[in-house]
């Protein structure tokens, strides 16, 4: 009596395989392919180191007087440099990062750029507004 029920249970099995999956669509959800960090990179503008994925935002009143804050308004998420003349880390950091005039890439003095840094003090930074990144906005 046993195989007479095995064998119809047997058909059902085999005939769902061929059938394909249930008539119920699965609903799948694309596997993400970036993740989104939702930080400035480097070369972007910025007002707060917050804001940068490097934790450093430069701005020109922090090299015055390489820039005069009076004629000039910039600003980027930048990285910082070995002292006046690292220029080569510089320019290679705008190269990696696209920028239309990498050679002009320096490291810069600058002061307290850190937003939690209370101290005033020098920090060497790559300046990246010659090269091409960041935001400049001319004063009127």
């Amino acid at each position: 009596m046993r195989n007479l029920f095995a064998v119809p249970v047997t058909l059902f099995s085999f005939a769902m395989l061929a059938c394909g999956p249930s008539a119920a669509p699965e609903q799948q959800t694309p596997a993400p392919t970036q993740q989104e960090q939702g930080l400035n990179a480097v070369g972007q503008g910025c007002s707060a180191d917050t804001q940068c994925a490097t934790g450093l935002c430069w701005t020109e009143s922090d090299s015055y007087p390489l820039y005069n804050p009076q004629w000039i308004a910039a600003d980027q998420c930048t990285e910082e440099c070995g002292g006046e003349g690292d220029n080569a880390y510089c320019q290679q950091l705008a190269a990696e990062f696209n920028a239309p005039y990498p050679n002009q890439a320096r490291c810069i003095p600058a002061r307290g750029v850190y937003d939690n840094y209370p101290y005033d003090d020098i920090f060497y930074v790559c300046d990246l507004i010659p090269a091409g990144l960041g935001k400049v906005h001319w004063v009127e």
